[in-house]
């Protein structure tokens, strides 16, 4: 899990995780991987990867060319819900920091330079990608 941080909260985040990365990650802890890839994304099974791994799986599909606010509730929820600690990911992890800075943004009343900010402490810059950046602005200012 060299590739993956621990951001605290019971939440680990980062890119597509080997099946060395799930084996650590139930070491570590944890009970549950958060999938934010489409799906066909990834050439094999996430969720038999995982489920091999003796982890929960949950997937919240994410098209980075289409964001929708519901995506990012749908990852509030699901920390609420499913077992944790919680092992986020998508290809590089920037998918996964993307909406839960934005539902952190939604429930404390973030502006779009603190999401940025927080998304660049734990080492995603979301300006780096101009449909990120819009989509973060745009949730902000609601």
């Amino acid at each position: 899990m060299a590739n993956f941080k621990d951001i605290g909260d019971g939440i680990f985040i980062g890119p597509q995780p080997t099946p060395q990365d799930l084996i650590e990650a139930k070491q570590r802890g944890v009970e549950t991987v958060i999938d934010m890839r489409m799906p066909g994304e990834s050439p094999t099974s996430n969720k038999e990867m995982t489920e091999a791994s003796g982890l929960g799986y949950f997937n919240i599909p994410v098209d980075k060319t289409a964001l929708i606010e519901g995506q990012i509730d749908a990852l509030t929820n699901a920390l609420k819900t499913v077992p944790g600690p919680c092992l986020l990911h998508c290809a590089t992890g920037a998918r996964a920091a993307l909406l839960l800075m934005l539902g952190r943004a939604k429930r404390l009343g973030w502006t779009s330079d603190h999401v940025f900010a927080e998304a660049k402490a734990i080492g995603f810059d979301l300006k780096e990608s101009a449909l990120f950046a819009d989509f973060v602005r745009e949730m902000t200012t609601r």
